[in-house]
């Protein structure tokens, strides 16, 4: 039997799969796809035995490392704005939700963001809190570009019943 090689490419971002060994990679780089429930079930079970407090904590101190991990991968640039753009592609077109930048000032640091569809969003429908692990990740990787301590606000919430989640980003006080 021959080996079964797959490519899909969404604009500049690739996925190829090597059927017969089961190995999927986005953009060269290892991936897995997980349905939405089974990120659900997974994320019940860790609250389930660490409680609604520690997985908070979990949450925020995934999307930390994981902001400061895809700031190497763009750091050394100085075009943050383009950053932003190919970035909010990737998390796009890995299915991770629609993020669209209302506000950018790189002199005053400060950045807005709209996220609709977020896989929180959809993880935690049922639960009905607010954004945990993306404010965080935006906010991780934001700072990290620009090297500056940043902080977030939350001024809109789907679980509120808006259409997306507006993050506002900010040098911290």
């Amino acid at each position: 039997m021959s080996a079964s090689f797959s490519q899909m490419k969404i604009n500049s971002d690739e996925f190829n799969w090597k059927n017969e060994q089961g190995l999927l990679t986005y953009n060269n780089l290892p991936a897995i796809i997980i349905w939405d429930q089974a990120l659900e079930i997974l994320m019940m079970a860790i609250e389930d035995i660490a409680g609604e407090e520690k997985t908070i904590k979990i949450l925020k101190t995934f999307g930390k490392r994981l902001g400061y991990m895809v700031s190497q991968s763009y750091s050394g640039r100085t075009d943050l704005d383009n950053v932003l753009i190919e970035f909010g592609d990737l998390y796009r077109n890995a299915g991770w939700g629609s993020v669209r930048i209302t506000t950018f000032s790189k002199a005053e640091k400060r950045i807005i963001l709209e996220i609709h569809h977020s896989w929180e969003e959809v993880v935690f429908q049922s639960k009905k809190h607010e954004s945990i692990f993306f404010p965080i990740f935006w906010v991780s990787l934001i700072q990290y570009l620009l090297n500056e301590e940043m902080d977030y606000s939350i001024s809109k919430k789907s679980v509120n019943g808006n259409d997306f989640d507006e993050i506002q980003m900010f040098i911290k006080a």
